[in-house]
């Protein structure tokens, strides 16, 4: 993918490893993460590697600073128990609605003891079962900053979602092996992420084996 801001080289994002922009100036850092939360902007657009211009909105997820919102975990999830449900065996199928078709029956001989004709019914959605099962991710693992930027990656490659994963802030949060294990996951999955990240220009020591890029504050680019 190619990221085209006007005005500055173009910024190449690859599968496979991590592509940085880092800047120290306020009006550059605010109009990437405003295109980015609106899915447009006048001064940035994307293509793929042959310039076919690509839509922001459908072709980023931008997933911003992981430790200011759980928006990770409830992005995806309906996402991911539809995947899980599309992948149930016919075995486990039939073993679930055995089960749920079991707990209706114990409901009824509770109802029965009730002088009013009242029933309850299951259409087999498991869809919605799923759902009143609270289906969620360990309130454990979104307390560390690594352990969620990860999962967002495992998220992706589990649902075979082919979009770049949009992040800020990250050195704030890593340290610099976590961050080198993120190199690592990145490039073993082939997941494409791009992280801007508002810091001094020596600051992109901290991203070392990615793709770096750098606007300073008088809007000059350094690669």
């Amino acid at each position: 993918m190619k990221l085209y801001y006007t005005g500055h080289k173009n910024i190449e994002i690859n599968a496979g490893k991590i592509t940085v922009l880092g800047t120290n100036n306020v009006d550059v850092y605010k109009e990437f993460i405003d295109t980015f939360l609106n899915g447009y902007g006048s001064n940035i657009q994307l293509s793929d590697d042959k310039y076919n211009r690509k839509d922001i909105s459908t072709s980023i997820d931008w997933d911003g600073d992981v430790m200011l919102t759980d928006r990770i975990s409830k992005k995806y999830m309906n996402v991911l128990i539809k995947k899980i449900i599309e992948d149930i065996t016919d075995d486990e199928r039939q073993a679930i609605l055995k089960s749920v078709n079991g707990l209706y029956d114990h409901i009824r001989e509770v109802l029965y003891k009730i002088d009013i004709p009242l029933q309850v019914d299951y259409d087999n959605d498991l869809t919605r079962l799923f759902k009143y099962c609270q289906v969620h991710t360990e309130a454990l693992l979104w307390k560390n900053a690594y352990d969620r930027i990860s999962s967002d990656v495992k998220l992706h490659v589990e649902l075979d979602r082919k979009r770049i994963i949009g992040l800020t802030n990250v050195a704030h949060y890593l340290t610099k092996e976590e961050f080198q294990e993120l190199v690592n996951l990145v490039k073993a999955t082939n997941a494409s992420m791009f992280i801007i990240e508002f810091t001094e220009k020596i600051g992109q020591r901290f991203f070392e084996n990615c793709d770096n890029y750098y606007i300073d504050e008088d809007y000059i680019d350094w690669y």
